[in-house]
């Protein structure tokens, strides 16, 4: 297979990525080193920032309708149609995640650039405001060149999702993908160029923390939207709030499941697993912790553990797998230390004995042990099973830690599950479910005590890259 080269991103133009950190991307099924990592210089970053602030500066995407720059979105979203397999196979690689999602989530790309366009164009740039005198305007006008800092889990969707509302609300961006996940990126800037979306108005940069330090620190970014680890959020806000820049940030949360007593165990246990277990256990709304009646706490974690089992773990490139391995080593040698920990604390630990012997696979995982758990958020296919005497001490150990992001409740009694739902500090509770998609078309979701800043829904997201300006005429008459 012929891996995108990566390239740096600047005006249009495709330039060597010159340095290097001495890393190689590997093959996360077999460990095996694929081609070495390049990182844009610290000059590329600098010009790749005054490209998108003179882009944004001239209005040569802003200053077209929000129709004119939807129809711009299709044309990338049916180039994107055409490349779904190439997609689907790279992301695979980059992040472990098995291949029969990652088709879903290429084959979903297009939708979401048209969607985008499409609420954009609704939504408007100017609208009239009621006003007696008339000539009052709300013109909504992006920020100014925006750093989208992108996870290694979802590459192409999450390149995508942002890029595409981004641009649909007319901003300027600069893209920073993980250097664990760089390729897809790569074709998005190649599907920007090919659509006409004009030069400036997306570039890319390449390379680990520094690069996007220096992307995050340049003044003249004025928006940020990253999602990934909360010590990078942390150091990203910290960066940025000296000038105030606008921040979206999605960091991590170890999300509680609560089971309640009239729920049905069997089919609790698969639910969950299958939350546990998606996208090779590596989502951010992953269940982490399961709290359940302390009776009945050791037959659910045998049967959570059973459910794992059954589960197909191979190859990320096998159409047949369910479970692929972690997205790179030193994910996997976290997930070995944690697993470490919570033993050495008195969990007992249930794992799935049969896994590949090469490669970055780690053992899905139940760990027995009552309490919150680990401090920091546990990202892969490993899950605690706790017990609670009553509900009040569920929903306190429950909304210890670090949560915010989302929660699941299991119960025959789905009203009275809802009801308990409200009670977590969480912006998504699902209540005997554990998709990965929204429940709603309208669906809007705020991130919550150290899972963020900002929120995710499709309007929010469209809001969030742009601020509103009222212009007109002022009142006559007024007394004061």
């Amino acid at each position: 297979m012929t891996y995108p080269a990566l390239r740096t991103w600047i005006g249009g133009i495709a330039e060597e990525s010159p340095d290097s950190d001495g890393t190689w991307l590997h093959d996360p099924n077999t460990g095996e080193a694929l081609v070495p990592s390049a990182s844009s210089s610290l000059s590329q970053v600098g010009r790749a920032v005054a490209a998108a602030q003179e882009a944004h500066d001239d209005r040569r995407w802003r200053g077209l309708s929000p129709e004119s720059r939807a129809e711009r979105l299709g044309v990338l979203a049916d180039w994107l149609d055409e490349r779904v397999e190439d997609i689907a196979r790279l992301d695979a690689l980059n992040s472990g995640v098995p291949i029969a999602v990652t088709q879903l989530f290429a084959g979903a790309n297009g939708a979401t650039l048209r969607d985008a366009g499409r609420r954009a164009a609704a939504v408007g740039d100017v609208r009239d405001l009621p006003a007696e005198q008339g000539g009052v305007r709300l013109h909504r006008v992006p920020w100014g060149p925006t750093a989208l800092i992108l996870p290694w889990n979802a590459p192409s969707a999450m390149a995508v999702k942002k890029t595409a509302f981004a641009l649909a609300a007319g901003a300027t961006v600069i893209l920073k993908p993980s250097s664990f996940s760089p390729w897809s990126a790569q074709l998005l800037l190649e599907g920007v160029r090919a659509a006409g979306i004009p030069d400036g108005v997306v570039g890319l940069v390449q390379g680990s923390g520094g690069i996007g330090r220096a992307l995050v620190a340049d003044d003249r970014v004025r928006a940020i939207s990253m999602t990934g680890s909360t010590p990078t959020g942390r150091a990203i806000a910290a960066t940025a709030s000296s000038r105030f820049a606008r921040l979206q940030l999605e960091l991590g949360s170890n999300n509680a499941a609560i089971v309640r007593a009239d729920a049905d165990l069997e089919s609790t246990a698969r639910a969950v697993a299958d939350g546990v277990l998606k996208l090779s256990g590596q989502w951010c709304e992953a269940p982490r912790r399961v709290l359940i009646d302390r009776a009945r706490r050791d037959e659910f974690a045998r049967m959570l553990s059973a459910e794992f089992e059954r589960r197909t773990i191979g190859s990320s490139l096998d159409q047949a797998t369910e479970v692929g391995p972690v997205a790179f080593a030193a994910r996997r040698d976290e997930l070995t230390a944690q697993r470490d920990r919570l033993a050495r604390a008195g969990a007992e630990v249930l794992r799935v004995s049969r896994v590949p012997a090469h490669g970055w696979f780690f053992e899905p995982t139940v760990a027995v042990l009552d309490g919150p758990g680990l401090a920091e958020e546990v990202f892969g296919p490993m899950i605690l099973v706790g017990g609670y005497d009553d509900e009040d001490e569920a929903m306190r150990l429950a909304n210890t830690g670090q949560v915010g992001l989302a929660g699941y409740v299991f119960g025959a009694d789905e009203e009275a599950a809802a009801a308990v739902g409200t009670r977590l500090v969480a912006g998504e509770v699902k209540v005997n479910g554990t998709s990965v998609l929204d429940m709603s078309p309208d669906s809007a979701q705020s991130f919550f005590g150290a899972s963020g800043l900002g929120g995710h829904g499709d309007d929010d997201v469209l809001d969030f890259f742009v601020g509103k300006q009222i212009v007109g005429t002022d009142r006559p008459g007024l007394p004061l």
